[in-house]
């Protein structure tokens, strides 16, 4: 009867394979066998686990995109998996409550292991003492921080060039600004958008470019901020990570859920970028919308 093998080694084999390819590229899957002292059959069953491993966000952008039908292993997005990444609170704490695991797991069994498993703790143990609750992501390079800031300080106008994730195009924006906030993990800039001829909110991460405009003063009549709210209703097929991020009104044992919105067309794409996990109920104009979205780009494949 064959030996058994263990999660832990396992676990530990396939950790190890993802840097391994990524400088080995096109090597054979015999060679690959030979190289970790398995067979085969196992090595390919770990590559078929690997295919559907990636970095958060888990759509086929972040998945391992492995290619080993021909004998040969190759990794086509290793780029994208070496660019380093910054951990957030949560990700720091499930990996230290892993390593909690690994450690009893080993027991005394491996005291080198062990005392390595012990430092990487104690790293992570000072991020989440000295990490705040919520996270800023870098967002604004500090030569447009510095711009907004004066021209606030200033009561002065700026020209920002700005990508809108409702409609998906970049814009230029006058803009008069109020404030830099923050709001969960992400950098607000609020000020009042002449082009909308409204008070707007501005993620400061999808700031383009920014530059000051000379003698202008700020408007003396704001136009309320709340343009009409929009209602819509959706059922939740899997509340996953990536629903509950692009809508985070849904908690985690939704079936269903009422939200609220204010641009038709950022309604109608994050759900149809929810491939299926949530579904358009309400009103009949959203849900159109997804339909039509949604065949518009089956055409693309035909």
């Amino acid at each position: 009867m064959a030996k058994q093998e263990s999660g832990l080694a396992r676990t530990a084999r396939l950790l190890d394979l993802v840097p391994y390819l990524t400088t080995h590229q096109g090597i054979a899957i015999s060679e690959l066998a030979k190289t970790f002292n398995t067979t085969v059959k196992e090595i390919t069953d770990d590559l078929n686990t690997l295919w559907m491993c990636g970095l958060p966000g888990y759509t086929p952008l972040e998945l391992i995109d492995l290619e080993f039908e021909s004998g040969f292993v190759s990794i086509r997005n290793a780029e994208t998996l070496a660019a380093p990444r910054a951990l957030d609170r949560a990700e720091a704490l499930s990996i230290y409550m892993g390593l909690d695991l690994l450690s009893a797991e080993l027991g005394g069994s491996n005291s080198s292991l062990v005392s390595e498993i012990s430092n990487l703790q104690e790293q992570l143990r000072s991020q989440l003492i000295s990490a705040p609750q919520v996270q800023i992501e870098a967002s604004l390079a500090s030569e447009l921080r510095a711009l907004i800031l004066r021209a606030i300080r200033r009561r002065g106008w700026l020209e920002i060039t700005y990508h809108s994730a409702a409609n998906d195009q970049v814009t230029k924006r006058q803009v008069a600004p109020y404030e830099l906030s923050q709001s969960g993990s992400h950098e607000y800039l609020q000020g009042y958008c002449d082009s909308a001829k409204a008070i707007r909110n501005f993620r400061a991460d999808r700031i383009v470019a920014v530059s000051e405009i000379a003698d202008q003063l700020w408007p003396s009549n704001l136009v309320s901020a709340n343009d009409e709210a929009i209602d819509y209703e959706v059922k939740v097929h899997a509340a996953s990570r990536q629903v509950l991020e692009v809508l985070p009104q849904i908690s985690a044992n939704s079936t269903t859920a009422t939200i609220q919105g204010y641009s038709a067309p950022w309604i109608s794409r994050a759900i149809l970028s929810l491939a299926g996990q949530v579904e358009a109920i309400a009103p009949t104009e959203i849900r159109a919308a997804v339909h039509a979205r949604a065949l518009a780009a089956l055409e693309n494949y035909h």
